[in-house]
Formats: C-alpha cells, structure tokens, sequence
C-alpha cells in the first residue's frame, strides 16, 4: 500500500529517488528545564489577555518539543481558521500549514521526529491578524515572549519560516533576508556561549495555500527542511539542485483558483507528463472559435485519448520523466479534475509511485508515444465486421448492450453503402433510428464500463486505461450523433465516418 511514509510522498507529491538519499536521522534529543519554564511563561501570557484555553493548550503542544529544532511560523489569520476544538492530532491534520510541517519533519529526519517532538512557535503568539482584534496585545510583547522562550530552550537550529520584523532589540540578531526564496545561514550566540543556527526559509503556507498549484515551492521547502535537520548531524551544506528549483519559485503568476474544462484539464496533465516542467506554461487552451459544437466533441475525444494513451505509457516506464512534472499531474491536475473518474484512485496510486521511481525532479530522456495506427473507416474490410464476436470483458450485461449497439449501427451502416435512386428517405429513416437508439446504448454501456474498471487491480491498469479510452470514444462520438439536427448539419461522409468508428470503437472495446 502507497502512504507517505513508505513510498516517499511528502505534502501530497512524490519524492525522487535523489532527494530519497538526502535525509538523515538526528541524533536523540532530551527535554531539560528550560522546555518546562518556557511553557510556564506561554500559558501565562495566554491567560493574561484572556486567551481561550483551548488556544492556550494547543499553543502550548506546539511549543513542547525538545529544544534542538525550533521552527518559528506566523500567526493564523483568523481563530476559527483552526479547529482548536480537536485533539491535537487532529487539529494539525485540520491546519494545511501545521499538516505541512509534520510532513516535512517527517521526511526531513526518515520519521524519526514529527511535529509532535520538534518546538514550533508563532511569531506573534495568541495575535491573530484581524482589524477588530480584541486582545489588543502589541508586536513587541509578541517578540518579547518569543525572546524569553528562546533564551530559556537554548535551540541548536531555529528555522524562521516568516520574514517580519522583530520589534524586541534581541530578536534582531534573528532577522535575515529572505527575498525570492532564497535560504540564509548564519550562526548565532545565545545565552552566554551557547551556538545556534538560524536558518531563514519561507512560511509553508506559501506552498500549500497560496501557491498549491505550483508544486516547485513545495520541493524547495522539501530542501529547506532536510538541510535543516541535517545540521543536527553536523552537515550545512543545501543540496546543489535546490536552486533550479527556487528559480522557479520566482517566476510570477499561476497562484489563481481557476477551474479547468473538460477540454483543458487533460490537455495540461498530457504535457505536464510529455515535457520538461517550467513552472508558467503560458495562458489556458482556448477553443478555436467558429469551431461547430461536432468538431468541438471530436477535438474533445482526441485530447481525453492522448491523456490515457500518455498514463499508460507512464504506467509501463519507470525512472526517466521527472517527478515534478508528475507532481503537477497528480497534486492538480488529476486530483482536482477527475474526482469523478472510475480510475480515480489507480491513477492516483500510479502517479505518486512512479513519480517516487523518478531518478530526479527533471526529466533525463525524451519521451514519445509508440506510433499507433489511426482508425479509419478504410481500416474495416466489411461493414458486417464481427469484432464483438470476440469478448475479451468478463461481463455478459457489456457484452449485450455492446452487441445492440453494433447491430443497430451496421445495419444503418448496411442501408446507406447501398444507396440508391429512391432510397434516400429510407437511408436518412435509418440514421435516425440508429441516431435515437445508439446514444441510450452507449450510455447504458458506459455506465457498466465504468463499474466494470473501477475496483481494476493495479497491475491491471494498463487495460482499464485502454477500456476507458475507448469508452470515452464512444460516449463523445454518441453526443454527436444524438444531436437534435445531426443528420441535417453533417454531410452523408461525416455520418458515415462518425458511425464507422462508433462501431469500430465498439468492437475493439469488448475485445479489450
């Protein structure tokens, strides 16, 4: 089973196998007295500006962990945009930013640690950031707590994951430049003798809130974290690749919630697998204008088939697309376009497992599909082509529905290639009933299909991609045919083009 911690996932995308190496476990840490008194002096100020008690607990969980690792964070927005009402596990899972963390201590020191025994503290304890804050308690009491606590645990590494500044003269010597992302070292002393590492990152929220659909701020917290634990073991260097990454962090743009179409959705998951991943790839796809509502459907089958045709090429490959540009499949563009789809969980274990394969972030070969030959009416050799004779679905109800649908469609097929004076009220009859019954058929079919492909084994996937392929084939080509003045608006070529591949389609999806 696929879970995050024995597969390499961390905030919701895959892990290549060259940062896989990167994390080190930290040596044991241990709780002295200064973790206890700065406790004390948190829920102490908690109670003095009447702060709710289950603020003041949970604040007072974060802050408990041992003194080595303290990451410094930024007061929440609002109190209800926490869930203080839970237990403390659930209330970090609730929190995208405190989920974030977890998962980033998580990976940074090989589980050893979690946010359950690391110090996180806010910048601007029990402040939220509202105009109408009734607690009235100002920045510098804020910081003046901050450097109480500090002084009193004594850390060996601080992670500053916000940039503000200090209004405490001794939380200067904790400011750091922190523009375009980019991640400052440098080395502090503290309470008399004592050495601390200040690291200068950037907050998680950025990653997983405001920029969610820009996977590279994510890898570069990934960076960030691991460099940071590795500190604990005597090791300061951040890991080489890291800056590609930040550079594209930089870029401006592509933070929108937009939603994407139908038509869009797939054709930016085809080339978030097929090319190098760059961060901004431009505006949205739009549609042809003057394009007709038939073209539209047969533009909108071609892309949804070179979707799966490029998953199941993927699903056969292992370690050379990179996993960023999987990333961006699966954390965006599959997660929030194809809930609905009957492959919903296969491709989302697909994706994050082999994008956990890739060797790094970036791809290292050019990829291209197999050459496939394209269907088309000249590929069949009779128009009574008996491709569902042949049933490679192991479901009678497909294959009854498959077969009516066929009949109906050959026999309309039958009728207008043999065309002739006086005929052609019979031949427009027939289009119209196969118009009428076909589309029900398929429907029906698709209904199945969808059931049939849905609890699919993983190492069938390969196969259900294909039934799916060809089952959106036919669901888009029976819209067109369904139109109310289809057999009015095409010509008599486009009929029979539209019908012969239905069939064709047809055919090879019971023979799949």
């Amino acid at each position: 089973m696929i879970d995050n911690h024995n597969c390499h996932i961390c905030l919701g995308i895959p892990i290549p196998l060259s940062v896989q190496a990167l994390p080190r476990t930290p040596p044991a840490s241990f709780h002295h007295l200064g973790d206890l008194s700065s406790l004390q002096t948190l829920k102490d100020f908690g109670e003095e500006f009447g702060v709710p008690r289950d603020e003041i607990d949970h604040a007072c969980n974060l802050a408990s962990g041992p003194a080595d690792v303290v990451v410094i964070l930024e007061r929440p927005k609002t109190r209800t945009s926490h869930e203080y009402g839970h237990p403390f596990p659930q209330f970090v899972r609730c929190c995208k930013t405190l989920w974030a963390v977890d998962e980033l201590i998580r990976l940074a020191t090989n589980s050893a640690r979690s946010i359950h025994t690391v110090t996180v503290l806010d910048a601007f304890s029990f402040k939220p950031k509202l105009p109408n804050d009734k607690r009235h308690i100002l920045d510098e009491r804020c910081h003046q707590l901050l450097a109480e606590i500090l002084r009193a645990k004594k850390p060996k590494v601080v992670i500053r994951c916000h940039r503000d500044e200090y209004r405490d003269p001794w939380m200067k010597q904790f400011e750091l430049p922190g523009e375009e992302y980019k991640f400052m070292r440098t080395e502090l002393r503290i309470s008399g003798n004592h050495k601390t590492v200040l690291l200068q990152s950037f907050h998680p929220s950025v990653a997983v809130n405001n920029a969610d659909r820009r996977p590279e701020y994510r890898c570069l917290l990934i960076y960030h974290f691991i460099t940071a634990f590795a500190e604990l073991s005597g090791v300061s260097q951040l890991h080489k690749d890291a800056e590609e990454i930040r550079q594209l962090c930089t870029e401006k743009g592509k933070r929108d919630s937009q939603e994407l179409s139908s038509w869009d959705a797939p054709t930016y998951l085809t080339k978030a697998l097929k090319r190098r991943y760059g961060g901004l790839q431009g505006g949205y796809p739009v549609k042809l204008a003057g394009s007709s509502e038939y073209e539209v459907l047969r533009r909108e089958a071609k892309i949804l088939s070179k979707m799966y045709d490029w998953l199941e090429y993927l699903a056969g490959q292992s370690d050379t697309f990179g996993a960023l540009g999987i990333a961006e499949a699966v954390l965006f563009l599959w997660k929030e376009n194809f809930k609905r789809n009957p492959l919903y969980k296969q491709v989302t274990t697909l994706l994050l497992f082999r994008g956990s394969k890739q060797q790094g972030w970036f791809p290292t070969a050019n990829h291209k599909l197999p050459i496939t030959e394209e269907l088309s009416k000249f590929q069949i050799s009779s128009p009574n082509f008996p491709g569902w004779m042949t049933m490679g679905l192991h479901s009678p109800e497909i294959f009854e529905v498959n077969k009516r649908a066929v009949v109906c469609i050959s026999n309309a097929l039958a009728l207008e290639e043999g065309e002739e004076v006086g005929k052609t009220y019979l031949v427009h009859t027939y289009c119209l009933v196969a118009c009428d019954e076909v589309p029900d058929l398929i429907n029906t079919q698709n209904s199945l299909v969808d059931e049939y492909i849905r609890t699919s084994p993983l190492t069938q996937l390969s196969r259900a991609l294909k039934i799916k392929k060809l089952a959106t084939h036919c669901t888009l080509l029976a819209k067109i045919i369904k139109k109310e003045d289809y057999c009015l608006d095409e010509p008599e070529e486009k009929r029979h083009e539209d019908l012969t591949l239905l069939r064709v389609y047809l055919q090879q999806l019971i023979s799949a």
